[in-house]
Parts: structure tokens; sequence; C-alpha cells
């Protein structure tokens, strides 16, 4: 038999004992753990010394085994494995006779399968990783080192946990999925995607309106299936926010004083994102609500695109008014490119989420001229070559009622007339970062002269009417293109 020390004392070096002596292959020598418990005895076994100890019985030809548990974190278990390998030590690898391992899959230095556990075809499981009893481990799973698989677990086929990781009792995960280093999986959960590990800022903008949007906004916020976000409300003028906040008290609400202006708020707001290192924004206007897989996905989708533009469905009065409104003219997962938007827009602050790392602090200076902050901004970091990528599987319910920003649906002449005074600003002010731009500025103007009189007007509202079927923000036919 082969000599043994255990490193550590509590509750899991006694499961480990039964395991060990079942299995039959290892003499324990003894345990080493804290100085004071030197002497103590634990399931038959003498605590002999502690840490320092360790290469004394290096010497002796001893294998170890590393028995501390491992809920909170790896550490203490990394940090013996460590010292053992730092003296040359050799670890055990410790399986109990009553688990299964598939004779294709291989474990790691200083593993211990337990009692009824199930390891199928082609796992690896790499060092020091406690696969603890009746967990099951499908076909094809790779856990990285110092991770614990705790009680009665499922993790699912094909399916990587990253080093030191915890999996716990009765939790199942998904087929296929990457749960990163260091990852916390509470017990029971089911676990469906990426564990979460970016900061993440869901930004709004709060103003006077009706106190049932806003419970509405929250309480979508708050039926979110990624909870890990901080909500940064910018408050421009609403009193008894306090209130709200006390309501959703789960929710991590920062709150932010007005910066005077719209175009202004919307600049501090991102400017606060981008200072204080968030990974991602998420932008949500206060009187919209979201699919409540809203934040979980544009997270994802962002692993490998720059920016998210996700689909909007107009509501009125809790009714639906206009659904699926971008899958009529954009295909899901399609690209959005900056020749796309730089005549019209569908990147608006309610129903777009960006990777921050794209953004310089100069992108995010605001005109208070600007009425479409969404479309400026946006605009300037197409340019510069970002990639967008529009998904209809995400869902903006975007309120329709008289306080908001008419800007989408059907043609008045009042519409087109507003479209273009916004254009023009718009176009002015990009044509000053950026020379792609003085096209559209010189036809805004062409537009502008030739709907000075009612006959000019209505010539260009049947023009759009008969040519666009469904209008996007701010589009409006070609100036050649007028009757």
């Amino acid at each position: 038999m082969i000599d043994l020390i255990l490193l550590g004392g509590g509750g899991h070096c006694r499961s480990c004992i039964d395991v060990i002596e079942l299995e039959g292959r290892f003499n324990i020598v003894g345990i080493l753990d804290h100085p004071d418990q030197v002497g103590e005895i634990i399931s038959g076994y003498n605590i002999v010394g502690d840490d320092n100890d360790i290469l004394t019985y290096v010497k002796q030809d001893c294998h170890f085994l590393i028995t501390v548990g491992q809920i909170e974190n790896a550490d203490l278990r990394i940090k013996l494995f460590n010292l053992v390998k730092k003296y040359n030590g050799k670890l055990a690898t410790v399986v109990s006779p009553r688990a299964y391992v598939s004779g294709s899959s291989s474990l790691g230095d200083g593993t211990i399968v337990m009692h009824d556990v199930l390891i199928n075809t082609n796992v690896d499981i790499q060092r020091n990783c406690i696969i603890n009893t009746k967990a099951l481990i499908e076909h094809d799973c790779t856990i990285l080192a110092h991770c614990h698989i705790s009680t009665a677990s499922v993790v699912n086929g094909g399916v990587t946990i990253g080093e030191g990781s915890f999996f716990g009792s009765n939790a199942v995960s998904k087929q296929g999925i990457t749960i990163p280093s260091n990852s916390f999986v509470r017990a029971g959960r089911c676990f469906t995607r990426t564990e979460m590990t970016k900061k993440v800022a869901l930004l709004t903008t709060l103003f006077p309106t009706e106190i049932d949007y806003i419970i509405d906004f929250f309480d979508s916020l708050s039926m979110q299936t990624e909870a890990q976000f901080d909500v940064i409300v910018l408050n421009d003028g609403f009193v008894n926010f306090n209130q709200i906040k006390d309501r959703y008290s789960k929710l991590r609400i920062i709150e932010l004083d007005t910066a005077g202006s719209i175009a202004k708020n919307r600049e501090k707001l991102i400017r606060f994102a981008k200072v204080n290192q968030y990974d991602i924004a998420i932008f949500g206007d206060i009187d919209d609500t979201f699919s409540c897989e809203r934040v979980e996905r544009s997270i994802v989708a962002l692993n490998e695109n720059d920016i998210i533009v996700n689909e909007l469905t107009a509501v009125h009065e809790g009714k639906v008014t206009t659904d699926l409104i971008y899958s009529k003219r954009i295909a899901d997962k399609q690209f959005i490119d900056f020749d796309f938007i730089k005549d019209k827009n569908v990147m608006g602050l309610s129903n777009t989420a960006i990777n921050l790392r794209i953004v310089c602090l100069d992108d995010i200076v605001f005109s208070d001229e600007l009425i479409a902050v969404d479309w400026y901004f946006f605009s300037l970091l197409l340019i510069a070559g970002h990639r967008a990528q529009f998904r209809a599987d995400i869902m903006t319910y975007y309120r329709q009622y008289g306080g908001n920003t008419i800007g989408i649906g059907s043609f008045t002449k009042d519409k087109i007339k507003s479209i273009l005074n916004v254009k023009k600003i718009h176009f002015k002010l990009l044509f000053s970062k950026h020379s792609a731009y003085e096209k559209q500025l010189d036809e805004v103007n062409l537009y502008i002269a030739k709907i000075v009189d009612d006959k000019g007007l209505e010539s260009a509202l049947n023009s759009n009417v008969d040519n666009i079927k469904f209008p996007l923000w701010w589009e409006l036919v070609k100036f050649r293109n007028l009757k």
C-alpha cells in the first residue's frame, strides 16, 4: 500500500477517509492541519503536524491528498496544492470502488472521485478536483484544475468548467456551454449559459412622467434572467425617486444628477459608465420595457460583436400596435454597417447594447443642438469600423404616447419637416467630424429648399408614402427620387 498524508482535517476529510479506506490502495499515515490541532484524531487518524511538515513527508516518499473542502473559492486548496508541488511531492488520485469512470476518461493528480459518481466517455478531469457523491459528468466534458463538482449535480455533455469553479449540489448544466474560471454555481440551479463575469451597466434617463411607466420599467428589470448588472439612472427632475429605489431594493441602482439638457444627460451617463470601467452598457428608455432575457442575451451576443441592436415592438395602453418593427426590413443576425445608417437609424438608446472598450472618451461629447443623440453616437462608432449586429430574439417594447419623440411609422407633412430638421443638425455635426457626411448635408439642404411651399411638401409626402413601406427612424427617400 502507498503511504498517504491528508492535508486538512475537517468534514470533507472524514468523507475522503471513507472513500480511501474502501478503495484500499493507500495507507493513511496521518493528517496535517493547524498547529493547535496537532494530536487530535479524525476518523481514527492522528493530526501529526501542519503545512510546515509537508517537506518531511515528501522525503519519506509519501503521497498527498488535499482534503480541505471547497465552496466559496478554491484558494486554500490551490495554496496547498502548490506547496506540495514546490517540494516535488506526489499527489494521489483516489477513486471510490462504488464510482464508474469510463476507460476513455482521464483524472488529474490530486483528484478524488467519491461514492456513486458516474463519469461518462471522453471526459477530462484535471488536477486537484473534487467529484463529490452521486455527481454525473456526461460525455466530452472538461473539468479544469481545482474544481469542486458537488453532490448529485449533473454536468451535461460537452461542457467545459473553468479552473477553480464550484458547481453546487443538485445543479444542472445545459449541454455544450463554457463556465468561466472561478465561477460559483449555486445549489439547485439549472445553468443554461456562460456565467456572467463582466461589469454591466443598464443606462437610463429619468424625467417627470407617468409613475406607471416607471414602475413598468423597473418591473421589467426585476424580471431579467441575468441579475448581475447595475442600473445607472440620471434623474432629470423626477421627485421622490427614493421611493422607487426602496421599492426595488434588490436592484443595484446608482443615481446621477442632471447635466442640464437631453444631449448632455446622455453624455454624462455614457461617460460615467466608461470612466467607472464598466465593460458593457445596455441602453433603456424609462418609458419602455424589455423581454426578460434582454440583459442576458445582450451580454452573450456581445461576446462576438461590438454593438447589439435588438428588435422593437410598439405598444399603446398594453396592446401591440406594430409588431417586430425592424424584422420587416432587417434579417435576424444581419450586420449593420455605416452605409446602412448613413441616412436613417435603427440604433436607439432603448434597443442597443455596447462593449464599452470600443468607445473613446472623445466619442462621448454631444452638442446641445443634437436631437438624435443615439444616431450621432453610433454613427461615429460605425464610421470607425466597429461591428454591429441585429438580434430579433431580444425585444424592447416601445411605448407609444404623446410625450415620446415621433420618428418611425407613417409619414405626415409635419413629420417630414421634423425629420429634415433633425437630419440637418445631425449631418452638420457629423461632417465636422468626418468628410463622409458632406454629401448627406448637401442633400438635406436641397431637400429643405424643395419643400419651401406646400406644393413641394405635398410632392415630398407622396414620394415617401409611395416608396417607403416600413420607414425607419429619420428615413426619407433620397432627394433625386422626389416627384
